[in-house]
């Protein structure tokens, strides 16, 4: 009898090692303890990649963007050496140097300005040290042309003197910060890609 208690004690223990060798299996230091234990455990929440979106998808200027930012670059370019010019001839009292950069009753009026300084014998003198910025704070189409009005901000010495060169307004040892408005425009059908000056308008505040 106690034989018999033996085998079954013995058959019991091999059973319940078998059955523990399925749920642990064999473990090292480099395998997890638990193994696969039906088709269940193959399910995998995928974790979504990082893609990298591809040029068309990218939120990119397009090429007529692209065209008219580099139009108004190089308008800037022009309007900043136009500037110097103006203000240089118009110091000089050039005015054949600003009816090719002026037009229109703002022409008159620089031209006004000139003769009414030249007749109280009075002389300006101007020097742009530099141009802070420009920038295009408005655009449009009116009557066949288009028009560009710049905002420049720069650093000037303003000086009038008079006909015995004794300084009667501003200060030839100070640079002040001036802002100027003005208005480009030039005709839309016109292959000359020249533009001209219109108006100037003081900034507000």
């Amino acid at each position: 009898m106690a034989f018999l208690d033996l085998v079954l004690l013995a058959a019991v223990a091999v059973f319940l090692g078998y059955r523990l060798w399925l749920i642990l299996g064999t473990h090292d230091a480099n395998k997890p303890i638990r193994k696969r234990q039906s088709s269940e455990d193959d399910v995998v929440i995928p974790v979504r990649a990082r893609t990298v979106p591809s040029p068309a998808e990218t939120d990119l200027p397009s090429s007529q963007e692209k065209s008219k930012t580099l139009d108004e670059d190089r308008f800037l370019q022009g309007a900043t050496i136009a500037f110097r010019k103006i203000v240089e001839a118009y110091a000089d009292g050039n005015t054949q140097a600003l009816e090719k950069l002026l037009e229109g009753p703002l022409l008159e009026t620089f031209e006004d300005a000139i003769a009414k300084r030249k007749k109280s014998k009075k002389s300006l003198e101007v020097d742009i040290s530099s141009i802070a910025s420009a920038e295009v704070v408005d655009k449009r189409e009116e009557k066949n042309s288009i028009y560009m009005t710049v905002r420049f901000v720069s650093l000037q010495c303003l000086v009038t003197r008079d006909a015995k060169g004794k300084v009667v307004e501003g200060d030839p040892d100070r640079y002040i910060e001036v802002t100027d408005i003005w208005t480009f425009s030039r005709p839309l059908a016109s292959s000359n890609p020249n533009w001209k000056l219109v108006a100037t308008q003081i900034p507000e505040g």
